[in-house]
């Protein structure tokens, strides 16, 4: 039911764009919903369609609608594009910095601060967590109103500003070089393997619909993965499965990974 509310209402903003023909969005979607909207992003890629999360490895991400007097063709472009036109990014940087400087605040500190002022999940991207404070993506229509009332997480008071997404500070991905023996390169193999949990429990997983391939959501524990493709559990993280290199002495090969950190 959730999934055909979601497909309702992404046809629903694909109307007012071919009507508007200006940029139109959807809110933030998660990976579930970004799945689930894979089949419509993949029939209109060429009618200037694209997930968008504010850099290149954002886990909560927009569709947006982009018309093709823009010329953009790609998401790389569409990054650039709205870093170089901000009033016509949909979404901007809630910078919050700590008013103390020993307070050790969290992702789910930000979170739950945020869904305790009655912002919804879908209207935040992802929330990008350094030391003493944080930038967050939100939707460009709370801006202001987060602006004014966003101002402690939990007993700790918060500076905040609203940046444009220019403003967003550089993303670099920092992962762990893993290589690891394995029976095979199943799905359920490596996920069991790069993620540290059993087995059973990797199926029990991937049958709940809480891991994806290259953002697509993976019902199928024999699933085969090739290398270079993305795997992300809900909850526990990501890696990139480079392929497999070698065999062991039990004749088990030898799966690398760059896991994320």
């Amino acid at each position: 039911m959730e999934n055909k509310l979601l497909l309702n209402l992404i046809e629903d903003r694909f109307e007012r764009f071919q009507k508007t023909y200006s940029i139109v969005t959807t809110d933030f979607l998660d990976l579930s919903q970004q799945s689930c909207a894979g089949p419509f992003l993949k029939t209109h890629r060429a009618e200037g369609v694209f997930l968008y999360g504010g850099y290149e490895d954002a886990d909560r991400r927009q569709l947006v609608f982009v018309p093709d007097y823009l010329g953009i063709e790609a998401e790389d472009q569409l990054t650039t594009y709205f870093r170089e036109n901000v009033q016509d990014c949909p979404m901007v940087v809630l910078d919050v910095t700590a008013g103390r400087k020993d307070a050790e605040l969290g992702h789910s500190d930000y979170l739950g601060s945020l869904l305790a002022l009655g912002i919804r999940r879908e209207k935040t991207g992802d929330i990008i967590v350094r030391p003493g404070g944080a930038q967050i993506l939100v939707n460009r229509e709370i801006a202001p109103y987060l602006a004014e009332n966003y101002s402690k997480a939990g007993r700790i008071p918060l500076k905040t500003q609203i940046l444009p997404i220019s403003e967003l500070k550089e993303q670099k991905a920092e992962t762990k070089a893993m290589r690891l023996p394995v029976s095979s390169a199943r799905l359920d193999n490596i996920i069991s393997a790069v993620f540290g949990i059993s087995r059973k429990s990797a199926s029990e997983a991937i049958n709940r619909g809480i891991v994806f391939v290259n953002d697509m959501e993976m019902k199928k524990p024999d699933h085969f993965l090739k290398g270079g493709e993305k795997i992300v559990l809900r909850g526990k993280g990501k890696a990139i499965y480079k392929g497999s290199f070698g065999t062991s002495r039990k004749g088990k090969i030898y799966a690398e990974f760059d896991r994320y950190i």
